[in-house]
């Protein structure tokens, strides 16, 4: 098994980010559009400030988007909160030469489950637990 494998190796390059200044209705409607639970905060020029993922949307008020009219827990969610309040401001990241010994490390100890790949500050890719779990089934 390649634990030294660098991490560019297996990350997602094409990677859907948002803004502070979205909505979480829109980040909602990118969750379940393209079936993803984590998205990237961007400012500029991909520059990383933060990390939303599905759970983070769901504990702004998981009452509000089970129980209402889809347009209605948009509405809702919207007056409530905000990317920047709901968001993990500074996440947990790697660069793209950094290993999958190194990704495997920081998913099973930091209670997450995706890592943005970062160049400096830009963002050039995200590696999930579901990703490792590919490569290491890979493996054997």
């Amino acid at each position: 098994m390649k634990h030294n494998e660098p991490i560019k190796k297996h990350m997602s390059e094409k990677v859907i980010s948002i803004t502070e200044r979205t909505k979480l209705s829109e980040a909602r409607k990118i969750f379940l559009e393209k079936n993803i639970q984590h998205l990237p905060v961007v400012e500029g020029e991909a520059q990383l400030v933060g990390i939303l993922s599905y759970n983070d949307l769901l504990r702004v008020d998981s009452g509000t988007l089970y129980h209402q009219d889809p347009k209605q827990a948009d509405v809702l969610i919207d007056n409530m909160s905000s990317v920047s309040e709901a968001m993990t401001k500074e996440p947990t990241t790697l660069s793209p030469t950094q290993t999958v010994r190194d990704a495997t490390l920081a998913l099973s100890t930091g209670g997450f489950h995706s890592l943005p790949v970062v160049d400096g500050k830009t963002i050039v890719g995200m590696v999930t637990s579901t990703d490792l779990l590919k490569y290491f089934s890979d493996q054997y």
